[in-house]
C-alpha cells in the first residue's frame, strides 16, 4: 500500500468477550486512528499507513496474538 492509505479491519464478535485493544509494532509506520465496538460486538479498527516500511498491528498478548495485520508501505504504486 502507499503512504497515507487507511485500512479498516472489521472483527466479528468473539464468544470469549470483546477484542483486546489493537497494538501497532511501530506507530510511526502504522497508526491506529480509531477503534470502536458496536452493540452487537463487532469491532471496527482503522489503521493509517503513515510512512514507508513494514509494521504489524496485533490484538491480544505479544506472545500469542489473537489476530495480526501486517502492512507493507511502499513509496511507489505496487503492481
Amino acid at each position: 500500500m502507499r503512504s497515507g492509505t487507511t485500512v479498516t479491519v472489521v472483527l466479528e464478535p468473539r464468544a470469549q468477550g470483546p477484542w483486546p485493544q489493537p497494538r501497532s509494532s511501530n506507530p510511526m509506520l502504522a497508526l491506529v486512528t480509531s477503534s470502536a465496538t458496536d452493540g452487537k460486538g463487532v469491532t471496527r479498527v482503522t489503521v493509517r499507513a503513515a510512512r514507508i516500511g513494514s509494521a504489524s498491528v496485533t490484538w491480544g498478548p505479544k506472545s500469542a496474538p489473537l489476530f495480526t495485520l501486517r502492512l507493507s508501505v511502499a513509496a511507489y504504486p505496487v503492481q
